[in-house]
């Protein structure tokens, strides 16, 4: 399942009057919403759209404030779209409330809840199954999805995009699909009629002193004081995971596979992604960049 099956659940008028929604990503959940939102007639949108959180905080909604509106008649269309965020937040007693509701929904109304999935760095113990069942779709997207979803929003913009500059910039965010989308946004700020690899550097990682690929070029080169000196001319707003993504996929262009040097670079990649993700979030990349070079050094 994917975004796209939400498109096509919308064509068909939304069959189903429960949605049950999983993301990992946020930027899906963005989407979604724009997606449902641009469903409604604008005329209706005030009185026939509406988003809720279940999370506490200043927006708190109740379950029974949420299943008040959802049993309310719509105005100016055929039906009511609510939104429930956070449904991963539910509790047992909500849970009871909406699974009576479930039993009898309104004809009038459809209801979509957005749960967010763990990810693997989440320990805490997995919540029971619902004691119902709904019509359940996972947002997400494969590559050409994401592709055609980046094609189309270049578009938007009256530009076109490389697919080979796409590819770079999703090597670049690895999974974070918010990232890759907040990148593409920047992409646009460069008003070029045609963007190519060449345009991701420069948005992405481009500063007056260079960019991370000419820092993988010196790496390569075993030129240890270049590469450092390069990267820190350039560091001052990279993100290191990004950064870390950068130089992973313009060494693996560089190197090939059946190098032994491959291997090595790989393991100190490998081992520093790790330490980011994990209990040294701030272990420095020169220190990286030094290794690395010294792999190619004389």
């Amino acid at each position: 399942m994917s975004l796209s099956h939400l498109d096509d659940e919308r064509k068909k008028g939304f069959p189903s009057p429960v949605y049950l929604l999983n993301y990992k990503d946020y930027f899906y959940l963005v989407e979604s919403i724009r997606l449902l939102r641009d469903s409604v007639d604008e005329g209706g949108r005030t009185f026939n759209f509406d988003v809720y959180d279940i999370e506490a905080g200043n927006e708190q909604a109740s379950m029974a404030e949420i299943i008040d509106t959802v049993n309310m008649a719509s105005l100016f269309a055929t039906s009511r779209v609510i939104c429930v965020k956070n449904f991963q937040k539910i509790k047992k007693g909500d849970i009871v409330r909406l699974a009576r509701y479930v039993e009898s929904p309104s004809s009038m109304s459809v209801l979509f809840l957005f749960n967010q999935m763990k990810d693997s760095k989440d320990k805490s113990p997995e919540k029971a199954p619902l004691p119902f069942s709904l019509k359940t779709i996972t947002l997400d997207f494969n590559e050409r999805e994401l592709f055609d979803w980046a094609q189309n929003k270049i578009g938007s913009y009256g530009f076109t995009i490389t697919k080979e500059a796409l590819k770079s910039l999703k090597n670049v965010c690895e999974d974070s699909v918010s990232k890759f989308a907040n990148e593409l946004e920047k992409l646009t700020l460069l008003s070029r009629k045609k963007i190519d690899i060449a345009d991701v550097e420069e948005a992405v990682f481009g500063t007056k002193g260079g960019t991370i690929f000419q820092v993988a070029g010196a790496i390569v080169k075993g030129d240890k004081s270049n590469a450092i000196a390069k990267y820190v001319e350039i560091r001052d707003g990279l993100v290191d995971i990004m950064a870390l993504g950068a130089l992973n996929w313009q060494l693996e262009g560089k190197i090939q596979t059946n190098n032994p040097a491959f291997l090595k670079c790989y393991e100190q990649l490998s081992d520093v992604d790790k330490r980011l993700r994990g209990a040294n979030p701030d272990y420095p990349l020169e220190l990286l960049i030094y290794n690395l070079s010294d792999i190619f050094s004389p």
